[in-house]
């Protein structure tokens, strides 16, 4: 049950022993954890996070339409949780400093910092999930978008590499990413969970 404590989610939090829902709570922060501090580097602000996000994810475990995509669904939760905790601290901090008439330097270059964060959070989530969509693509297409953008190979040199002619890696090019853009779109966009 290790890996897949988020099906606990299918069942009313309440109507579940103590014992389970402590697992549950546990597991989910866990998960959370890791991506969370990694890209905020703040143990407080982490942990509320997790809070706010397992609130979230007890509330609306109705809108969890399939218990496979669990684990997609609860990752969601928690970016967005992340993404509205940063907005609103940004938000919380330019209240505080509400003086509008009064607003120094120092204050405004606190704010471009926290939009700095905020916009770095969002790079570093994006970036993971264009890894994710990159990776459950077919090893075809896989190896010619990491050779083509990555590797910034020319199509001659892919060719050459690969045996086969410029027109097939054009083709398979245009294929692969509007396959990479349906999977990261679904990652991305998908808000039906939240």
């Amino acid at each position: 049950m290790e890996e897949q404590w988020w099906l606990l989610f299918e069942t009313e939090f309440d109507a579940l022993s103590y014992d389970l829902q402590r697992y549950l709570y546990d597991s989910f922060f866990q998960f959370a954890y890791k991506e969370i501090i990694y890209l905020l580097k703040d143990h407080t602000l982490a942990e509320d996070i997790i809070q706010e996000a397992f609130l979230k994810a007890t509330a609306k475990r109705h809108q969890l339409k399939n218990a496979a995509s669990g684990k997609q669904w609860v990752r969601r939760i928690i970016r967005n949780q992340m993404l509205d905790s940063i907005k609103s601290k940004k938000n919380r901090h330019w209240t505080n400093l509400e003086d509008v008439y009064k607003v120094n330097v120092k204050d405004t270059s606190t704010l471009e910092a926290a939009a700095s964060v905020e916009n770095d959070v969002e790079d570093a989530l994006r970036n993971q999930m264009l890894h994710e969509a990159i990776m459950e693509l077919k090893e075809e297409y896989r190896t010619l978008l990491i050779k083509y953008y990555m590797e910034e190979k020319p199509y001659k040199e892919i060719a050459l590499e690969l045996g086969i002619s410029e027109q097939v890696i054009a083709q398979r090019l245009f294929r692969a990413r509007k396959k990479l853009l349906g999977q990261f779109s679904k990652k991305w966009g998908d808000n039906d969970g939240e």
